[in-house]
């Protein structure tokens, strides 16, 4: 009765983990849809290493980037990567761990023939961006507006969609050099997409966060386990 007792005691004294939900976007190479239907790349790696380290009970779901970002806002027990930390969002997310660095630039279509000296000039233009990405909201800041001047786009696959097939619709895009240089590595009939200008700004990193409202117990064990990486 004596064993049990303590069984059950070291059982309660366990810690709880409410299960996870974590979400992201297809973004290559950092994170990406394999010819196996795979969720793969060098910061999903890192991620699946950190939570697997943990006592948490997760998932992982791929959606557009506005999805998932407005489902971490929504969500208590959602967490989300790879987000830029800006300080537009400083306040909106619990950061729990940098895993990679960004650089952003202006990548004008090869047959555009545009040069860009600085960001007042790209004004002129019309310009696809992300939804709710770090750059659309830099952007807006900057005096850009959509339906003028500014495209807001729901995902990266549509920008390069855009930029495939309806060339003439736009004239610059706004993207990660890692994501720009992965698409015209493996995507040969895309239209050349050359960098005319980087955004004249320190560039957030990439990271893990969460809702502001997980719960106490999961926060520390994430930090814990995303600390060791």
């Amino acid at each position: 009765m004596i064993k049990w007792s303590l069984l059950l005691l070291v059982i309660l004294s366990q810690p709880c983990f409410a299960k996870l939900n974590i979400v992201t976007e297809n973004f290559p190479p950092a994170q990406y849809i394999d010819d196996n239907n795979q969720l793969t790349g060098h910061v999903v790696e890192k991620v699946r290493k950190a939570l697997d380290a943990s006592s948490i009970d997760y998932t992982i779901s791929v959606h557009s980037w506005s999805t998932a970002f407005n489902t971490a806002l929504r969500d208590p027990q959602t967490c989300i990567f790879s987000v830029t930390r800006s300080k537009e969002r400083e306040d909106k997310l619990l950061w729990i761990a940098e895993l990679a660095e960004l650089t952003t630039n202006f990548y004008a279509l090869d047959s555009k023939n545009i040069q860009l000296d600085n960001l007042e000039q790209a004004k002129q233009y019309r310009v696809a961006v992300l939804k709710d990405n770090y750059s659309h909201q830099y952007l807006l800041s900057q005096g850009f507006e959509e339906g003028k001047n500014l495209l807001a786009m729901d995902s990266f696959d549509n920008i390069f969609n855009i930029v495939r097939s309806r060339k003439n619709s736009i004239d610059l895009v706004t993207l990660p050099k890692q994501r720009a240089d992965y698409e015209q590595q493996t995507q040969h009939t895309i239209d050349s997409l050359q960098p005319v200008l980087k955004l004249n700004i320190k560039q957030p990193s990439l990271y893990f966060a969460c809702n502001k409202a997980l719960d106490k117990v999961s926060k520390l064990e994430l930090t814990r386990v995303f600390s060791t990486l």
